[in-house]
């Protein structure tokens, strides 16, 4: 095959079909997993069009996980560390295939950049696993439950949301 610049026309129809076939089932399924979101809010007694709103909707799932506390601590350390990554970046390159940090730049240079990404790395797994643990336990589901929510979640939000599992708060008490 060509490079992208030296493409047949049969070529180009065939990346353009493709890349249109993508995005088509990536909306679709965007729009199926924010109905399943929708109706695990409403699930937990939440109104779902708080579904859309972006940051109000984390915080309601925090509220149906029984985690409110954790949600301004979480949204501050992700802001802490989106500073500390700014404030400190590696230059970054541009060589046709989009911006990234410049592969040669030496990254111990950059203290605070690798400071503020190892914070938010942890932070964001040890949320998302926190968050699965006790959505499924929300639900009356177990382990398994849990290990699907983290590793394939969209299969396993769809299941929930669409299926007949009742949400219920005293279950995050046990």
């Amino acid at each position: 095959m060509n490079s992208l610049n030296e493409l047949t026309t049969g070529e180009a129809a065939l990346v353009g079909a493709g890349l249109g076939t993508a995005i088509t089932l990536g909306i679709i399924m965007s729009v199926i997993l924010i109905i399943a979101g929708w109706r695990i809010f409403e699930k937990a007694g939440e109104k779902g069009w708080k579904i859309f709103i972006p940051i109000y909707d984390c915080y309601i799932l925090f509220k149906i996980c029984g985690l409110k506390k954790w949600f301004w601590p979480v949204i501050c350390i992700s802001v802490i560390t989106g500073i500390l990554m700014g404030a400190n970046m590696p230059p970054y390159v541009e060589d046709g295939l989009g911006y990234h940090i410049d592969p040669a730049a030496d990254l111990s240079q950059y203290p605070a950049f690798l400071i503020g990404s190892i914070i938010s790395c942890i932070t964001a797994i040890v949320v998302d696993a926190t968050v699965c643990v006790k959505l499924a336990k929300a639900f009356g589901k177990g382990l398994g439950y849990t290990f699907g929510l983290i590793f394939l979640p969209n299969i396993f939000t769809l299941i929930l949301g669409f299926g007949k599992a009742k949400y219920n708060a005293k279950n995050l008490e046990k």
